[in-house]
């Protein structure tokens, strides 16, 4: 089975990071990179334009970004904007950061509520992750999803834990279903 261009090259990436002894400023400039291309949607719609001159792409890339970003980061863009996959931009800078965090043994978890949780609820979730994963730390997302009526979703990685009242209710309609 092919691997998906951004992980190919997100794990690229990370191992050069690594091998170099820089992946924490690699994967910090990674994330700053993400926030600049997510408050200037502009950007990404300029490097992924058919129509624009790859010469063109790279010297944007080169003129915004090589004083300021690592030159593994500056030369991953390059590649990407050259094999013409530079609408896997973010999802490469994803990939690498999913990876660099793993490598610090740092889980990334999403939590769904129906409601905003209390600081203590959060604490007790995020310790109760600490103490069933392989991870020393969680970076830890909360979303509130009125849709889901109660319970909770986590998701870490490819792993989802789905207690919510909405899909009990969703998985008790189809079981009535099936039954009638």
């Amino acid at each position: 089975m092919a691997k998906l261009v951004e992980s190919v090259y997100g794990d690229a990436l990370f191992a050069a990071a690594k091998e170099q002894g820089c992946l924490a400023l690699v994967r910090s400039e990674a994330e700053e990179l993400l926030q600049i291309l997510d408050k200037n949607p502009d950007y990404i719609r300029i490097l992924t334009h058919p129509a624009i001159e790859k010469d063109e792409k790279l010297g944007l890339i080169d003129e915004a970004f090589s004083e300021r970003l690592h030159p593994l980061l500056t030369g991953t863009i390059y590649t990407l904007i050259d094999r013409d996959h530079s609408a896997k931009l973010e999802k490469t800078l994803d990939a690498f950061i999913a990876l660099s965090l793993e490598a610090e043994g740092i889980g990334v978890a999403y939590v769904t509520s129906s409601f905003e949780l209390s600081e203590a609820q959060k604490k007790a979730i995020e310790d109760k992750l600490i103490a069933t994963t392989r991870y020393d730390r969680m970076r830890m997302n909360y979303i509130v999803d009125k849709s889901i009526i109660g319970g909770l979703k986590i998701q870490l990685g490819d792993k989802l834990v789905d207690s919510s009242i909405s899909t009990k209710l969703e998985t008790l309609r189809k079981s009535l279903e099936r039954n009638i």
